[in-house]
């Protein structure tokens, strides 16, 4: 027998090591187009996307750091329940590209096939507005990757799904438009008119019943910065070009927006069971405001639904309280876990260092 030298059984251990890893990527790929109905041979059957993004974070302000951090995160989150994701980043490519931090960023983005990733270039003063508007008309763009009949979720960029099966509508259900956490908000008054408010987290439909709900009484098809703030002007005014303070009343406009559109759509359809409520009885989400994923047993995880994230999560103080949550999610010694505490602990790297460079 041939003996194996200690320089030589590393090797050997670093290879195999390798090769595990990209058994397990692939092996996730191959389940997530199974799970959408796409086959390995290219045959599409139908898609399901996850669309969030961000503005492009201001020189005057870290806030913005704490949705960017999380978009490739929260790619893995939804590949996690069988979605696609759809990253919609308010500003110019070049301005990403050239930032060591959100060139990182990109760059991880890249590493994950489920991910695409659409630039909307846009002035400085309306991107705050734009990262929350934009979603919506993800079905107008020339860039929509998907097909009529593809479904598309809306979502934050710092909102994990957690429970697979509430994002599905249950065996023997199809009606064409979802809603999440329908009765969550208290109703508003526009035009005289009283509406439910509709959190954008989350709202689903194919990217037709899309189409027709966002399109309709427009005389623009939104599918760039300008004809969507030309669109959402026609129903708000001129306000909409204003900067949007975090917390005002603007800062809800699209579920204002998208609140209007469907009740007018659902009274279009004259059909009570065109729109599927999804019940949040019996779960909870894991909030921000009383973080708390590390006293979560592995048997109780069922009962959360979706996770709403820390702010500064980049920060290594925060990341080890976000950790627990990464390992009920997706299991211990998963190369997912692997992949997060890395993309993590570079990112806190390099904001570091882009901070230290910038305060000289």
């Amino acid at each position: 027998m041939k003996m194996v030298n200690g320089k030589q059984a590393i090797k050997l251990i670093l290879c195999l090591s390798v090769a595990i890893f990209v058994l397990e990527m692939y092996s996730s790929i191959i389940q997530h187009h199974l799970l959408n109905g796409k086959s390995i041979s290219g045959e599409h059957v139908s898609r399901r996307f996850a669309v969030f993004g961000c503005s492009t974070p201001s020189k005057l302000t870290h806030r913005g750091f704490d949705y960017a951090f999380y978009l490739p995160l929260n790619v893995m989150a939804w590949t996690r329940i069988g979605y696609e994701s759809l990253v919609l980043i308010i500003g110019e490519k070049t301005e990403w590209q050239a930032h060591p931090v959100l060139s990182y960023i990109l760059d991880h983005l890249a590493k994950l096939p489920d991910a695409t990733v659409l630039f909307i270039p846009a002035k400085v003063e309306n991107r705050m507005m734009l990262s929350q508007a934009v979603r919506i008309f993800i079905a107008n763009m020339d860039d929509f990757p998907g097909k009529p009949s593809d479904y598309i979720i809306t979502t934050d960029s710092d909102l994990w799904p957690l429970k697979k099966e509430q994002f599905f509508q249950p065996e023997g259900i199809n009606r064409p438009l979802t809603l999440w956490h329908s009765q969550c908000c208290p109703p508003f008054t526009f035009d005289g008119r009283s509406y439910t408010m509709l959190p954008m987290s989350h709202v689903g439909a194919s990217a037709a019943t899309w189409k027709e709900i966002v399109n309709f009484n427009s005389s623009v098809v939104a599918k760039d910065s300008a004809s969507i703030l030309e669109c959402y002007q026609q129903v708000f005014s001129e306000r909409v070009h204003q900067p949007v303070i975090h917390g005002s009343d603007d800062w809800y406009i699209d579920q204002k927006f998208i609140s209007i559109r469907v009740d007018q759509w659902i009274k279009r359809q004259q059909d009570e069971n065109c729109t599927y409520r999804v019940s949040d009885q019996g779960l909870s989400r894991i909030d921000r405001s009383s973080w708390n994923p590390g006293s979560i047993q592995p048997s109780a995880f069922q009962n959360y639904y979706d996770t709403h994230l820390p702010l500064d999560g980049f920060k290594s103080t925060v990341w080890e309280s976000i950790k627990p949550l990464v390992l009920l999610m997706y299991g211990e010694g998963s190369f997912q876990i692997e992949w997060s505490n890395a993309y993590a602990k570079g990112f806190d790297e390099q904001f570091i260092k882009w901070k230290s460079s910038t305060s000289k």
